[in-house]
């Protein structure tokens, strides 16, 4: 898919959200928007004669708000249009979707928008409003989306501080162990399987589900150096590592 954002790069105030681009709607991001980051999931208990807090932390993170700042250019007297054009855009969407902007171009979001259904009015009765998105915690590396083909005793690195969570793409027959610096899964395969550990979720396409056919542990990449392993009937192995920052 062709890269909306680097191909842009001496450009800046563009929102790119499920597809589509802020400046096909006639939309220019006046600021930019804020840095702000998830909150940690914690519990925190409190022992009666006991200093201090018990604190239980399971590494996730809450999701997180992006709020552009815009305004719509009018031009012969088409701003209705331009107004309806935007709302039809955004509002169509379900579940999260690809957000991307030229003030961070390297990494991208995944966000849903639900925001004010006040946008039309404010966008025709001042020019301008506020657009925020939802989004994940994640920022991800566009540098993870590459697919990585590895065998036996190859060696991948995170760049990041935070455990990725790869696709796994393994073409092979029988039983196949794969593992990622000790942690191990092993699959049983026909012709191919695909294992996402970020859904938890093992499936051949186009859509059969092949959770029955795994065992063991969905392996993550370390911040560093992490080893492969691979044993067994393989022809081809790849990863997919979803490098992301927060």
């Amino acid at each position: 898919m062709p890269n909306i954002i680097n191909e842009l790069t001496n450009k800046r105030g563009l929102i790119v959200y499920g597809g589509g681009s802020s400046s096909d709607y006639g939309i220019v991001v006046s600021e930019a928007p804020s840095f702000d980051k998830p909150t940690k999931r914690s519990n925190v208990f409190n022992v009666q004669g006991r200093n201090g807090s018990i604190i239980f932390q399971d590494g996730s993170f809450d999701d997180v708000t992006r709020s552009y700042k815009v305004w719509i250019a009018e031009e012969n007297n088409d701003l209705a249009d331009k107004v309806n054009a935007v709302s039809a855009w955004l509002y169509s969407k379900s579940g999260y979707q690809r957000l991307e902007d030229s003030f961070e171009p390297d990494v991208f979001r995944l966000a849903y928008y639900n925001g004010s259904g006040n946008i039309s009015n404010e966008l025709m009765t001042y020019g301008e409003t506020t657009l925020t998105f939802t989004c994940r915690p994640e920022r991800f590396l566009k540098s993870g989306e590459q697919e990585i083909e590895v065998q036996n005793g190859d060696s991948i690195f995170n760049p990041t501080m935070f455990d990725a969570k790869p696709l796994i793409h393994i073409e092979g027959s029988g039983v196949v162990t794969f593992n990622i610096s000790g942690t191990a899964i092993v699959a049983n395969i026909t012709d191919f399987i695909n294992i996402d550990c970020d859904r938890l979720d093992a499936y051949r396409l186009p859509s059969e589900n092949r959770n029955s056919f795994i065992s063991g542990t969905f392996p993550k990449i370390s911040s560093g150096t992490n080893t492969i392993g691979i044993t067994g009937t393989v022809s081809k192995v790849t990863i997919t590592p979803r490098f992301y920052t927060i």
